[in-house]
């Protein structure tokens, strides 16, 4: 979840690790780099789903999932006010539970769009095989 200062987009949302690609680095070190510092874990493997350009808000996103070989209670979160691991049903719900502060908060509107054609995407390789 993302902090509660006005000097950031959409505070107080739910949103996803990541962050800005520093100059020379690969969208995959970026990636590896920033979930060190953010949660204090990086996977080894990462696995590219696809990039989006959104001109409108100077975004160039490299979107990557992988799988996570440590617990939730094993990661140290040092930016953003909680985390969390949802459902996809609880992220269609667009409103997700903070353990933390005891309540829901929305998630980031562009996320939850790319969310969604990320789970449409799995779906249909999951009905191809």
């Amino acid at each position: 979840m993302r902090d509660f200062k006005s000097s950031i987009i959409f505070p107080g949302h739910w949103g996803a690790f990541g962050g800005a690609i520093e100059e020379g680095e690969s969208p995959i070190a970026a990636l590896s780099r920033e979930l060190t510092e953010e949660i204090g874990y990086s996977p080894e493997t990462f696995n590219f789903f696809r990039e989006v350009n959104k001109d409108q808000q100077k975004l160039n996103i490299h979107m990557f999932y992988s799988s996570m070989s440590v617990s939730l209670a094993e990661l140290n979160l040092m930016e953003g006010t909680d985390m969390g691991m949802f459902t996809i049903e609880e992220i269609l719900s667009k409103n997700l539970y903070s353990q933390k502060l005891g309540k829901d908060f929305p998630m980031v509107p562009l996320l939850l769009e790319l969310f969604l054609e990320f789970f449409e995407n799995i779906d249909k390789n999951i009905r191809a095989y």
